[in-house]
């Protein structure tokens, strides 16, 4: 059954449909109505409460080209619907958004069969240990961030608070995965994919989908002179989206194995 939730599951053609429209209206909300459009601290960049979380999860419940439906549909109509008097459409926007919603359901399908969760979790240690340590050096080494014409003074505040509040978040994500984990195998749960799993693919996911990708697009978008300053400014945003991601995707592959199993013993 567990097996299912990854490949073939109970829902019809009709019900999939329905989830999808149900997913691209509360990632609208989550992306459009409720996100954080702009930080003096790292400008630039919009973050959602749970947006991309919502996406990636339709991927893996209802499929790639339904989690792309998602993606492109969520960006276009909330384009539509908030930003068209403030913004300009960048179709390498949607991009970005199409393959955060194709890709997971491939990626997730991969690393559940990753059953040393110990490798994992090394790996996810190291990882944002190097991203804690780099963006730590560039805004010691630095003291302005230049964006297009607009110069922000990066002072001792800025230098000591962004670092320390990746930090805590890092340390909040390691307390989820290693005590929810444990909750979960004490339980004997058969889960479709475990905590320090999911978080290890969506830090995978982040990386290449967001990060990388996203802030090349974003270059392509308005211009590749911007293109180091929102690589960096990813990265600190990474330290948002990897913990929250993991929680609330956590937390639905949880409420939906539970629905698939009832399911099945009915």
């Amino acid at each position: 059954m567990m097996k299912s939730f990854f490949t073939r599951n109970n829902l019809s053609p009709v019900s999939k449909i329905c989830l999808a429209g149900l997913f691209m209206a509360v990632t609208i909300i989550l992306q459009k109505v409720l996100a954080v459009n702009y930080i003096p601290i790292v400008p630039f960049l919009r973050i959602s409460l749970g947006g991309p979380a919502i996406i990636i999860f339709a991927s893996i419940l209802l499929g790639p080209w339904y989690g792309l439906l998602v993606g492109i549909g969520s960006d276009v109509l909330g384009y539509l619907l908030f930003d068209p008097r403030n913004y300009s459409f960048f179709p390498t926007i949607t991009l970005i958004y199409a393959v955060l919603g194709f890709l997971p359901y491939f990626l997730f399908s991969l690393f559940k069969r990753v059953h040393n969760k110990k490798i994992s979790l090394i790996m996810i240690i190291s990882f944002m240990t190097l991203c804690i340590l780099t963006v730590t050096l560039v805004l010691w080494l630095n003291n302005t961030l230049t964006l297009y014409q607009s110069v922000y003074t990066i002072n001792l505040l800025i230098r000591l608070l962004i670092p320390g509040v990746m930090i805590l978040l890092f340390a909040a994500l390691l307390v989820f995965i290693i005590f929810y984990d444990k909750s979960v195998s004490k339980r004997n749960a058969d889960l479709p994919l475990y905590p320090i799993q999911t978080s290890f693919s969506l830090l995978v996911l982040e990386l290449f989908v967001m990060v990388i990708f996203g802030s090349l697009m974003k270059a392509v978008a308005f211009g590749f002179q911007t293109f180091w300053v929102i690589l960096f400014c990813q990265i600190i945003v990474m330290f948002i989206n990897v913990p929250l991601n993991t929680i609330v995707i956590t937390v639905l592959i949880r409420v939906m194995s539970k629905h698939f199993l009832k399911i099945s013993e009915d």
